[in-house]
């Protein structure tokens, strides 16, 4: 099933070809990251000299609008929108701790996690549970 992924702010289409364009930055480096669209790949391509270490934290931005893309649920998480050619639509919400793989589809009957560090985040997408 393809998706269409967009900045959940200004619309723009994030995926215009194979891959996932986001702005990125890490410790005063800035840089275009490409992403698979594919849950729970992980491949990346980052800049040639954009060195990231295990849990460094990235902050994502639309490379259209600039906005930060900094999940209002939970700051360790960014989200984009995705709509699917079933017409279905949600949020994709994903680690910005680099080497963390955690992502959700969040639609308005379910939540689907990838990856394997997916189940060990403490995260509640419907409002429940205790005030943080």
């Amino acid at each position: 099933m393809k998706r269409t992924y967009s900045c959940p702010h200004c619309k723009a289409i994030l995926n215009p070809s194979t891959k996932i364009i986001l702005c990125a930055e890490s410790e005063g480096k800035k840089g275009l990251f490409l992403f698979s669209p594919q849950p729970g790949n992980y491949d990346l391509i980052v800049p040639e000299g954009f060195q990231l270490r295990k849990k460094d934290r990235v902050s994502f931005s639309c490379p259209v609008c600039t906005r930060d893309l900094t999940s209002v649920r939970d700051d360790s998480l960014a989200e984009i929108s995705f709509t699917s050619t079933s017409g279905a639509t949600g949020t994709v919400a994903f680690s910005r701790l680099y080497g963390m793989h955690a992502t959700y589809f969040i639609t308005a009957e379910d939540v689907r996690s990838y990856g394997e560090h997916a189940a060990n985040m403490d995260l509640n997408f419907w409002g429940e549970g205790p005030e943080r």
